[in-house]
């Protein structure tokens, strides 16, 4: 089973944000949806990638099986996806059975060569994917595709292209905005990298995840704070509340 869900693109953000209205979803009680995230090519699962709902500003992390929870995910909200080594991509959220598990697919870069764990590297490897991705965007923007019909991402009932709606320059201009604001999440997981959690911290799968979520810095915070020293004190201060609330 698939959550039904209308899948578009970079380019088309802005206009799923202004056609369906996040207003109406805001009013609805809470819904909660799980789904799981995977490689288009491979199949497998992305771990710790970076799953938030731009209607409420909600972020949570993948497990190492992929798997995922959003605690309020209403029809009409859009939902981004964005991991280290792959293009992101978003969708909005259609009215359905919430007991339905969304599986959505993401592109691996041309340049996705693995986990990287030297810092110097990743972001290096950081500025190389952003290159490759704002690529990507700027072609579609000059030259959008036609708007076509077929399966959605998530694997049940019908997503729609809507990259021909994206002419106007007020729609241009809001994929502009959920670009940038994609790239401060690719920002933070290259920086808040599970390779450096685990470094400092010896945590592992589930309790990886849930720390990973819960102590996810800002991407002012990370601008602020360039070195992986900062990060370390960051990261033991973190580490040290997380104990402290698990002792209650």
């Amino acid at each position: 089973m698939g959550l039904r869900a209308f899948r578009f693109c970079v380019l088309c953000w802005g206009v799923g944000c202004f056609l369906l209205g996040p207003e109406k979803a805001q009013a609805q009680n809470k819904v909660v949806r799980w789904g799981y995230l995977r490689d288009s090519v491979t199949k497998e699962p992305i771990a710790l990638a970076a799953v938030a709902n731009l209607s409420n500003q909600q972020t949570v992390m993948s497990s190492t099986a992929g798997r995922f929870k959003l605690s309020n995910a209403n029809p009409g909200q859009i939902l981004s996806f964005a991991a280290v080594g792959y293009y992101f991509d978003t969708l909005v959220l259609r009215a359905g059975n919430p007991n339905d598990t969304l599986v959505f697919y993401l592109r691996p870069l041309a340049t996705n060569l693995g986990n990287v764990t030297v810092t110097g590297k990743l972001l290096s490897r950081y500025q190389q994917d952003s290159i490759e991705r704002s690529r990507e965007f700027k072609e579609k923007m000059v030259s959008p595709p036609i708007p076509t019909f077929g399966l959605s991402n998530s694997g049940a009932g019908l997503g729609i292209g809507l990259e021909g709606l994206y002419k106007k320059e007020r729609n241009k201009r809001k994929g502009i905005d959920f670009f940038k604001t994609n790239e401060e999440e690719e920002y933070i997981n290259y920086r808040f990298s599970p390779e450096l959690v685990v470094k400092y911290t010896g945590f592992q799968e589930d309790e990886l995840q849930a720390f990973m979520q819960a102590y996810r810095p800002t991407y002012k915070w990370l601008r602020q704070h360039p070195k992986e020293e900062d990060l370390l004190y960051y990261i033991n201060e973190s580490l040290f509340q997380y104990k402290q609330g698990k002792k209650k």
